[in-house]
């Protein structure tokens, strides 16, 4: 009975570690599922980072719209699909042909004739015979083949006496031209195509935001790994962000232009050597009641997009990435990639996508400008936060015109406008310099 006990209770202890075991396996399990979700989230965009606009159309009805612009449609085929078809129109039209010759040799009666001894080759082709050497309908495909790709007859030949037999070959050639034609063409277009050029064309991995002359700066880094350059190279970036208009409409995907400098050019670029664009954020900008706070809370994307010419074929080139709210760096720029060594500018591509922390307030550009308004002064910079001691300890800034007149008249409202400046920066000078 102790015997039978123990083993029960060894039993019973190897079901619990085995059911602890199970338990902990499907937890990580379900954890690294959530995890994977969590990141597929997080991950989800408009655009992808390598440039691809992640739409899919469905339910298209009119199918039809494609065919009527059958350049473009075989243009954009993937290579595997173009190979097909180009091989497919090739192989199409020998077998098509090459069945009208059977046919046309069989109704004149010379499948299975040969040539009779002593007779010559014009003899025997003038002797109501419309095809020399065709017996059956491989030699008639051979004869197809030899006929659209000027490879030469050989001892298979068409009768001048056999005019159907002179049309198809009219016919072929016309048809085999038209072929030729629209496959170089198309090959050569697609081949040319300045898609592959936007590789060579970098863009920085994040955005930072930073002050650049007093101005708080949504910032990036665009670079060039070839030495022919783009021509006429233009910069725009768009925010795409939903919203809820007032009158309840849902916008899912509403896109809002970012100023880059149109007015002032800056949008041009002559992209030689890395440059970092700047987006001024104003009071117009997109980005003016957003903080590090509310960037982490908002869910938007940046697209850019950089538009150029090909300096090798003077064809239109385009490149597009996209910034997600977690790739923004707030209060950090870009080091220096760019050194002058031996009389000539050295880029060292290995900096082109590092960043450095700079002292910036936690609060937006409308929030800071709200604080300078109300402080009724100027700040400098963002980093230079000293004088908020010296404010926030209720210091005033005396009046100029000392005359009795104006004293009596300006002592209530220096008092009131005074009382309102330092309790605003008691309140918020811990979260603006923070």
């Amino acid at each position: 009975v102790g015997q039978l006990r123990a083993t029960r209770e060894a039993t019973l202890r190897n079901k619990d570690c085995c059911l602890r075991s199970s338990t902990k396996h499907i937890g990580l399990y379900l954890l690294r599922f959530c995890k994977n979700l969590t990141n597929y989230k997080e991950q989800l965009r408009y655009v992808s980072k390598d440039g691809k606009c992640r739409v899919n159309l469905g339910h298209i009805d009119e199918r039809g719209r494609f065919l009527s612009d059958i350049f473009t449609s075989f243009v954009d085929l993937q290579y595997r699909w173009f190979l097909f078809v180009f091989m497919m129109c090739y192989i199409t039209t020998w077998f098509l042909f090459a069945g009208l010759y059977y046919v046309n040799a069989s109704i004149r009666g010379d499948l299975g004739q040969e040539q009779p001894l002593g007779t010559t080759r014009k003899q025997y082709v003038g002797q109501n015979h419309c095809y020399l050497g065709i017996d059956g309908f491989i030699s008639a495909l051979l004869f197809s083949v030899e006929t659209q790709r000027t490879i030469g007859y050989g001892s298979r030949t068409v009768s001048p006496t056999c005019h159907e037999g002179v049309l198809l070959v009219m016919m072929q050639c016309i048809v085999g031209s038209m072929i030729d034609a629209l496959m170089v063409g198309c090959m050569f277009v697609k081949i040319s195509r300045p898609k592959k050029r936007a590789e060579t064309l970098l863009f920085s991995r994040t955005c930072v935001i930073a002050n650049r002359d007093d101005q708080l700066c949504l910032m990036f880094r665009l670079g060039d790994l070839r030495e022919s350059h783009m021509v006429d190279a233009k910069v725009r970036a768009k925010l795409i962000k939903s919203r809820q208009t007032a009158e309840g409409e849902f916008l899912p995907l509403e896109q809002t232009e970012i100023d880059l400098g149109y007015e002032t050019g800056s949008d041009r670029l002559f992209l030689v050597e890395p440059q970092v664009i700047q987006h001024n954020i104003g009071a117009s900008s997109p980005l003016w009641d957003l903080g590090p706070v509310q960037l982490r809370r908002q869910q938007f994307e940046i697209i850019v997009i950089l538009e150029g010419i090909v300096e090798a074929t003077g064809m239109m080139c385009q490149a597009k990435t996209s910034y997600i709210e977690t790739e923004i760096e707030w209060g950090a720029r870009f080091e220096p990639c760019m050194t002058l060594e031996k009389g000539s500018f050295r880029v060292d591509l290995r900096r082109f996508h590092t960043t450095y922390k700079v002292p910036l307030p936690n609060c937006s550009a409308s929030q800071a400008h709200q604080l300078m308004v109300l402080a009724g002064c100027k700040v400098q910079s963002h980093t230079t936060c000293g004088e908020w001691d010296a404010w926030a300890e209720g210091t005033a800034v005396e009046d100029k015109d000392k005359s009795p007149s104006n004293i009596r008249e300006g002592e209530q409202r220096t008092a009131a406008h005074s009382h309102e400046r330092n309790s605003f920066l008691h309140s918020s000078k811990a979260y603006f310099i923070r």
